[in-house]
């Protein structure tokens, strides 16, 4: 299977983003569809608002909109119960979540000939099955990572180790592992010698931190975030870009290039069109819509992710790497392994740390 790493990030020129993650499928419109109606599946803010103001200048068909909640991964056991007859057209998602539903074959193969606007996209960044046919439309480049409020944070936050510091008590928001792929923990494990592949040191440190009193708050999902560090009842956390611009109560420092101990972990968001869709021409037609020139540009500006169309006009200083920093700084993980390690992580996270804080 086409592995989306670090080199594919310096070779395409778009090291950078933002994006990522939700909660329980909530209903936006009734599921009841035409044929020529389309079921979209879309995060909450701000992406929603993005895609729906994006649907009305595209208008070429009525759309149901479904809401992820929980994590993104969520949708994965409601697609498989209702196999071959989900009642989803096109789904927005990311990295792992991709690698999981091509691995089931669920998602349609796209050309260029279903999505002209692909030819502005680096191939490398196109999720692929193991024969390299492209099974993905992506929107943006993200990075998930570690930030803070220096105007309410006790301390500077200048490695991964100052989060054990006795001033920050109450102070972190912690995301549970159905957040993120868990890659809160893949941080404290990296940060200890340890990775996804070895996550003892970081369940290890996980202990200590619910130990010591400093995780204030557990988030279950996105909005979680944002209210508690808009309101300034934590001031230190962990998310991808798209979250973490809907911080506006307070500035956050985001901890990109810091500490080699603070890792920022690269992905890529988009859209999959399921191969039980009655709809896929219609799909496929607002993918390519979505990922023209302008629309893209209007992405970044309105998401926060880098788009990934290189027509399109996108700056995030602080996610953008030289080939030097990606080597210290930029880690793009095993998406595949991830996915099937969430279940066993979360009940860990349920027996052993929930108790603890």
């Amino acid at each position: 299977m086409a592995k989306f790493s670090r080199r594919s990030f310096i070779k395409s020129g778009v090291v950078g983003g933002a994006a990522l993650a939700a909660s329980q499928l909530t209903q936006l419109v009734g599921t009841a569809r035409a044929a020529e109606t389309l079921s979209v599946v879309e995060w909450g803010p701000p992406w929603i608002e993005n895609t729906k103001a994006l649907a009305a200048r595209w208008g070429k068909a009525p759309i149901d909109w479904t809401l992820h909640a929980g994590g993104a991964a969520s949708i994965l056991p409601k697609i498989k119960a209702a196999w071959p007859n989900p009642p989803y057209d096109l789904v927005d998602n990311w990295s792992p979540v991709f690698r999981s539903m091509i691995r089931e074959d669920w998602v349609e193969t796209v050309t260029l000939q279903d999505c002209p606007n692909l030819a502005d996209v680096p191939v490398d960044l196109i999720p692929k099955d193991a024969k390299g046919n492209w099974k993905a439309v992506p929107r943006g480049s993200s990075g998930i990572f570690f930030t803070y409020a220096p105007e309410t944070c006790p301390i500077e936050i200048k490695s991964i180790e100052d989060l054990l510091n006795p001033k920050l008590k109450g102070q972190i928001l912690w995301p549970n592992p159905t957040l993120f792929s868990n890659l809160q923990v893949v941080s404290l494990a990296m940060a200890r010698g340890g990775d996804e592949h070895n996550m003892e040191p970081g369940w290890k440190f996980l202990k200590e931190l619910a130990k010591s009193g400093n995780i204030g708050r557990a988030a279950s999902n996105t909005s979680d975030i944002i209210t508690s560090m808009n309101t300034r009842e934590t001031s230190i956390t962990f998310g991808e870009q798209g979250t973490l611009s809907g911080i506006k109560g307070v500035k956050t420092i985001p901890l990109t290039k810091t500490s080699p101990s603070l890792k920022t972990f690269m992905f890529i968001s988009g859209w999959v069109v399921l191969k039980s869709s009655k709809n896929k021409k219609l799909a496929f037609d607002f993918a390519n819509y979505s990922i023209s020139k302008e629309a893209s540009s209007n992405y970044f500006k309105e998401v926060g992710e880098v788009p990934v169309n290189s027509k399109a006009e996108s700056t995030i200083p602080f996610l953008r790497f030289t080939p030097e920093e990606v080597k210290k700084f930029v880690v793009v993980p095993d998406w595949d392994y991830l996915g099937k390690q969430l279940d066993g992580w979360n009940k860990r996270w349920e027996q052993e740390i929930v108790q603890l804080l």
